[in-house]
């Protein structure tokens, strides 16, 4: 029983213990589930993590992807840009009148190029116009597109050296120049951009260059055949500035020829009027002998023969150095040696006298009296007067009379006096830059004894337009022409120098100085104001330029097509202003445009 209790108790205990270890068994696994869940937190925390790292790994992956063809769109749009800019270029470079054909303003719009576009535009920073001015600068803008990505880069261009310009030499011809016994002279080249002929006893004293050939003798100065033409302006354009700023001058507002009659009562139907005694005698109106119509004047109780009828003729209508002809049908009552007289007065000399030829006339006949005069004088014309001069005292008829100013042909309208950009007496419009254009319409204009201060553009002229004279003339703006024309034109001034009796006006008032560029200037007309007669600036045909009598030009003649030398002389003056500073129109391919170091640079809008 013992051994029984014993075991009992063994039992007992070891149930016990054994209660306690399980005891303990079951109370151990609340531990382990806290732990696993903070594992689960952690872990998952990294998961998150991850994941994210992850995304923004893929986002960054894709901002880089952007920013790497944004920045390949700034790439390309920035070579675009100045690829617009190499484009503008060679546009300059290869076309030789790129001012006239592209103008202000865009070039180039939106053209595209690979996945972009690029445009070009031009400015004048001197006056915003790219047309106008040959020697201003350029500054040449480029833009480049690509996606969103925009680069714009600019540059500035100006005028180089120019080499093998017609505004280089004295005078071109783009075809041929002939000079034929005639002298020409200059103190620089002559070039023919065919050949150059001088024949029948021509001396050339200049230089001479052609591309053709040279031929003839006398030539006392260099001789030069070229291997390229000279540059010559473009016939189509060269005139288009002149044209848009010019004002016009009517042809029929000009002088026109013959001059009106400068006697007044001249077939003396309605009497005796405008005429009066000269000497001891008196006037009749007459029907008792008549040339014309139904009477005529007679002058009778004569005391000697310097007894006749005289006119006072209009002071304006004559003067100094003009041609006038004159007409007197005359019968006289006895055989008698007859003749013209005008007699004139001024202030500063005694009465000069200038008459027509002796003409003999047979009694009783009616016999013409006539000639030419040719009066010249100082000072201020005073008084005029028109009479007859006869060698006998009888009584004598005279009818059907005339006097006329014959300086230029009939048929003529003539542009003399004083032409400037304050004074245009050929219409009621000036021109600021002196720009005046006279379409002639097929007349024959001529330009006179004359000052003028300006460009005049001659347009379809007549085939006996002359520039003549005596004249001096020079261009308002000091770089512009003074002569252009578009079809063929002589020129051939008188070299004898002129004053302003010669003309009839003050030459220069105080609005235009001779010259004009620190000249003097004065409020009265006087014969001691003289002028030699030339014309100083440049001178341009788009067809033939003839030059004839003696005449002399300072600056650039320029022919596009030939050049013919008839004159007794013909002496040219070089004019490097119009290279240095060409007019407009008057660029050419030999102008080349060059960039500027340092101008290279990004606009930024």
């Amino acid at each position: 029983m013992g051994i029984h209790t014993n075991n009992i108790l063994d039992t007992g205990l070891n149930h016990v213990n054994l209660s306690r270890r399980d005891d303990r068994r079951l109370c151990r696994p609340c531990r382990p589930r806290s732990r696993d869940g903070a594992i689960y937190a952690v872990v998952l925390f990294s998961s998150l993590i991850v994941a994210s790292i992850g995304l923004a790994s893929l986002q960054l992956m894709r901002l880089q992807g952007r920013s790497a063809e944004e920045s390949d769109d700034f790439i390309a749009a920035r070579v675009y840009a100045r690829a617009a800019v190499d484009i503008g270029m060679l546009r300059i470079r290869t076309d030789p009148f790129w001012r006239t054909h592209f103008g202000n303003g865009d070039w180039i719009t939106q053209q595209t190029i690979d996945r972009g576009t690029f445009s070009l535009s031009a400015t004048d920073p001197v006056d915003d116009d790219v047309a106008v001015g040959d020697n201003h600068p350029i500054i040449l803008t480029g833009t480049g597109r690509q996606g969103d990505a925009m680069f714009q880069t600019s540059v500035r261009l100006e005028v180089g050296p120019r080499t093998g310009s017609c505004l280089e030499v004295s005078m071109i011809s783009g075809d041929d120049i002939d000079v034929d016994g005639a002298t020409l002279s200059s103190d620089q080249t002559i070039c023919a951009n065919e050949k150059v002929d001088a024949g029948g006893g021509s001396i050339v004293n200049a230089n001479v260059e052609a591309y053709d050939d040279i031929n003839g003798a006398s030539y006392t100065k260099s001789t030069q055949l070229r291997s390229t033409r000279r540059t010559m302006p473009d016939p189509l354009h060269t005139l288009d500035y002149y044209l848009s700023h010019g004002t016009t001058i009517d042809y029929s507002s000009l002088r026109t020829w013959p001059q009106p009659e400068i006697l007044v009562n001249t077939t003396f139907e309605s009497g005796t009027q405008n005429w009066g005694p000269l000497g001891d005698c008196s006037l009749q109106r007459s029907f008792t002998q008549k040339k014309d119509g139904i009477y005529s004047l007679r002058v009778t109780g004569r005391a000697d023969n310097n007894a006749v009828a005289a006119q006072n003729l209009s002071l304006s209508s004559l003067r100094s150095g003009d041609t006038y002809d004159v007409l007197l049908n005359v019968f006289p009552t006895a055989n008698a040696k007859v003749q013209a007289v005008l007699m004139l007065e001024t202030t500063e000399s005694s009465t000069l006298s200038f008459m027509t030829p002796v003409t003999t006339l047979e009694i009783n006949k009616w016999g013409s009296v006539g000639g030419r005069f040719s009066p010249t004088w100082t000072g201020t014309l005073t008084q005029a007067t028109l009479r007859l001069s006869i060698d006998v005292a009888n009584d004598y008829f005279m009818d059907t009379v005339s006097l006329r100013n014959t300086t230029y042909p009939s048929d003529s309208y003539v542009l003399d006096g004083l032409l400037t950009p304050t004074n245009n007496p050929f219409g009621a419009t000036t021109n600021a830059q002196g720009i005046y254009l006279i379409n002639c319409a097929g007349k024959d204009v001529r330009v006179g004894k004359s000052r003028i201060v300006g460009t005049l553009v001659f347009l379809h002229p007549g085939q006996d337009s002359i520039i003549q004279g005596p004249l001096v003339w020079e261009p308002a703006e000091l770089n512009y022409p003074a002569l252009l024309t578009n079809d063929a034109l002589r020129i051939g001034l008188s070299s004898a120098g002129f004053n302003e009796t010669n003309v009839g006006v003050n030459l220069n008032p105080p609005e235009t100085p001779y010259p004009m560029n620190g000249g003097t200037s004065n409020t009265t007309f006087s014969d001691t104001d003289s002028y030699p007669s030339e014309i100083s600036g440049l001178i341009y045909s788009t067809g033939d330029l003839k030059f004839s009598a003696e005449s002399k030009i300072s600056g650039v003649v320029i022919a596009h097509e030939k050049i013919n030398i008839q004159a007794t002389s013909l002496n040219l003056n070089y004019d490097s202003r119009y290279l240095e500073n060409p007019p407009p129109g008057f660029d050419a391919d030999s102008v080349t445009m060059k960039v500027v170091p340092g101008t290279w640079q990004r606009e930024v809008n």
